[in-house]
This record gives C-alpha cells, sequence and structure tokens, in this order.
C-alpha cells in the first residue's frame, strides 16, 4: 500500500477484501446436517459395543473429511475452529460439552441404561447444529471488525 492512497479507498478496499473471505451468511443447510451428524456418530459410538462402535467412528471422521473437502472445494479456504481469538471459546465450549456427552454415552455403555448413546447423540446432534451457527457468527463479527 502507498502512502498517498486515499484512506477511504484503502478502508473500502479492506472491507471488500474481508467481505471476499466470508462465506454467505446463508450457507447451505446440509452443511450443517452433515457436521451434526458426524458430531452425533462421534458422541454416540462411545455407548455402542465394540465393532459397531469402531465403524460409527470410521463413518463420523468419514463425514468430517467429507464435510471439510466439500466445503475447500466451494470456498476455496478453510478455517480452523480454534484460529480465530474469539470464536475459539464457542469450540472450546462445544468440545467440553462433547466430551461430556461422550461421558454420557460411555456411562450408558458400562453402566446403564444401554439406551443412553441414543439420547447424547441426539443433543450431540442438535449442539452441532447450533454451536456451529453460533461459531460462525462470532467468526463473521470478528472478520468484519466489529468486535471490539
Amino acid at each position: 500500500m502507498t502512502s498517498d492512497q486515499d484512506p477511504k479507498a484503502a478502508l473500502a478496499a479492506i472491507k471488500a477484501a474481508r467481505e471476499g473471505v466470508a462465506p454467505p451468511t446463508t450457507y447451505p443447510i446440509g452443511y450443517d446436517v452433515l457436521y451434526g451428524a458426524s458430531c452425533a456418530l462421534l458422541v454416540a459410538a462411545q455407548g455402542l459395543p465394540a465393532p459397531w462402535s469402531m465403524l460409527m467412528l470410521v463413518l463420523a471422521l468419514g463425514g468430517l473429511v467429507l464435510m471439510i473437502t466439500s466445503w475447500r472445494r466451494r470456498f476455496k479456504w478453510w478455517v480452523s475452529g480454534y484460529s480465530p481469538p474469539r470464536a475459539r471459546w464457542v469450540a472450546i465450549v462445544m468440545g467440553v460439552l462433547f466430551i461430556g456427552l461422550m461421558g454420557m454415552s460411555l456411562y450408558g455403555r458400562f453402566q446403564g441404561p444401554g439406551w443412553l448413546f441414543l439420547l447424547s447423540g441426539g443433543i450431540g446432534f442438535f449442539a452441532a447444529i447450533l454451536g456451529g451457527r453460533i461459531w460462525m457468527h462470532v467468526w463473521r463479527q470478528e472478520l468484519g471488525g466489529d468486535v471490539r
């Protein structure tokens, strides 16, 4: 950037660059559903017996890889959930919640009731969708410079 550039033009260029990086505010709902289903499988798999838990884990991780690959193909970039400073806290809270839900699934597997993995997986599904949307909102605010 040269020193003789108009400050208003420079700010407009920065704003345009930021908007060009951000995904549209209404990205496909299929992304949320795949993310929610993958997280639900990761959580619920802990409550399943040996061969099924591993199969569900592979499916969940495959779903996450598919999600990241399709996002990169569509938007040409990917942001780690832990990299933006304020959005990082949303990801940390989600991580703690999912660890608790996995513990709930494990408790159901070894202590009963046996259906507890279904409940924890269902909670994980909706928590992933809601948390993902909250994370995106906070990240977009950070990207736009709206956060003080």
